[in-house]
């Protein structure tokens, strides 16, 4: 892992620029500096931030929607360890939560003290921005648990209550995913939870 000191010895004042713009909530500049300058929106500064880790701990979303339409990596953490996710959550960004949430991150990896988005919502948050949270990680999971081909996870979600019908983003269900799997074994979970077929 390169020290923070080696990843900001590149970093130039349209880097600041791209910064500032987040900060200051201007999605059409912060477009307008990642296509003209090329720069790239994880790059770490001196202090270990980036325009995209920004957007995330800051709420601003119409300049995180810009930075996800460049492919960044999302998985990429900060200084500290925290992915854009991490911080949403610790920041109480619900809007930006559930647009991170829609690229499929991983929603159970940990920071380094070993916390997920989960744990930093239930520290620093109200109990209506965790029930949101754990309403879209349980989507999420029952989802990646079908993508996975994780038979026994699906069952237990299933068993805990998720819901196979709910869509993502795209508007893909938990089918669609056990599909990509081949698992019959799923399928046929999925389809036991079907209106009418429940127990």
């Amino acid at each position: 892992r390169r020290s923070l000191r080696a990843a900001s010895q590149d970093w130039s004042k349209s880097d600041e620029r791209l910064l500032q713009a987040v900060e200051q909530n201007e999605p059409d500049k912060v477009a307008a500096l990642i296509v003209k300058k090329g720069l790239c929106p994880t790059k770490l500064d001196v202090e270990g931030k980036s325009a995209f880790h920004l957007c995330a701990s800051r709420g601003r979303l119409d300049c995180l929607e810009v930075i996800l339409a460049h492919g960044p990596d999302i998985n990429v953490t900060d200084g500290t360890g925290f992915s854009a996710l991490h911080l949403a959550a610790k920041n109480c960004q619900p809007e930006c939560l559930k647009r991170l949430l829609q690229e499929r991150l991983s929603v159970d990896s940990t920071d380094s003290f070993g916390r997920t988005a989960l744990h930093h919502a239930g520290l620093q948050c109200t109990s209506y921005y965790i029930i949101q949270l754990i309403t879209a990680l349980y989507v999420s999971a029952l989802m990646l648990a079908c993508e996975s081909d994780s038979a026994e996870t699906v069952e237990a979600l299933l068993r805990g209550g998720a819901n196979p019908h709910l869509a993502d983003a795209l508007g893909h269900h938990a089918a669609h995913y056990s599909a990509t799997a081949g698992n019959q074994r799923i399928a046929q979970l999925l389809q036991n939870r079907a209106p009418g077929n429940q127990r």
